[in-house]
């Protein structure tokens, strides 16, 4: 999968670094936004400018690299992938997440357990019954960390399988129930590919992301929110910042 060469011919082209400048914590959103606040919460700033814009700096006392996954299960993959080539070895991934089950609100947290392979990125790396799991040491310890943040706020943390798809058009309603029939908790479009790759080239991962939509309650991606919605998100995404800097610290 790594063509012949000096790693850093390829991670200065993704990341913009050179390989041995990746830290081993890596945080990795495909939101611009969340990247620009990390940024300005961290110290010792280091801005590199590749496909996958990042930057290292301290977060939280500890030192990070976070990069721009971008959107969507190939780049996300790819982002991942080259990390096995830097001392990273653990992998924090967050975005956005449409529930999948009425009693999962706009502005709770969602923290995949597993990811079903829907996207197709990952079948080239490895055969589709191979399991998309999170690191449990890591969930471990990120339970902790958000019960200690979002405990008494009224953003409700939810554990579980989540399906990982490459196109949010061909969500139909039959597709969609039929996997809230079998108790998947919400749909985005990374996570499985992070999980897989992690595993299978020795790096641990994790994910937690803020439920910004549910299409079962004719709330889609495409559908208006209420202003009390659009304050619930906005505040679990301030709170999620926090918990970043807080969970880097215990792992």
């Amino acid at each position: 999968m790594m063509p012949n060469g000096d790693p850093s011919s390829f991670t200065r082209v993704l990341y913009g670094c050179d390989a041995d400048e990746v830290a081993e914590i890596v945080l990795m959103t495909p939101i611009k936004d969340w990247w620009e606040a990390l940024k300005h919460r961290s110290e010792d700033v280091e801005e590199f400018e590749g496909f996958n814009r990042g930057f290292n700096g301290v977060l939280g006392g500890v030192e990070v690299s976070v990069f721009d996954s971008r959107v969507g299960s190939p780049v996300a993959l790819d982002c991942a992938y080259y990390l096995r080539f830097t001392p990273c070895r653990k992998i924090v991934f967050n975005g956005l997440i449409g529930a999948l089950q009425p009693p999962i609100k706009v502005g709770d947290v969602i923290v995949p357990t597993a990811a079903l392979r829907g996207e197709g990125a990952s079948k080239y790396f490895v055969e589709e019954s191979y399991p998309a799991v999170a690191d449990f040491g890591l969930l471990r310890s990120l339970a902790s960390t958000l019960d200690e943040v979002y405990g008494d706020t009224g953003h409700m943390v939810h554990y579980g399988p989540i399906y990982t798809t490459d196109a949010f058009a061909a969500e139909t309603d039959e597709f969609l129930e039929l996997w809230r029939s079998r108790n998947l908790l919400g749909i985005e479009m990374e996570t499985s590919v992070v999980y897989t790759i992690a595993a299978l080239y020795g790096m641990k991962a994790v994910s937690f992301h803020v439920v910004s939509d549910n299409p079962l309650l004719k709330k889609s991606f495409f559908d208006p929110l209420t202003d009390d919605e659009k304050c619930c998100r906005e505040e679990c995404i301030e709170l999620l910042y926090e918990a970043l800097e807080k969970y880097v610290r215990t792992i």
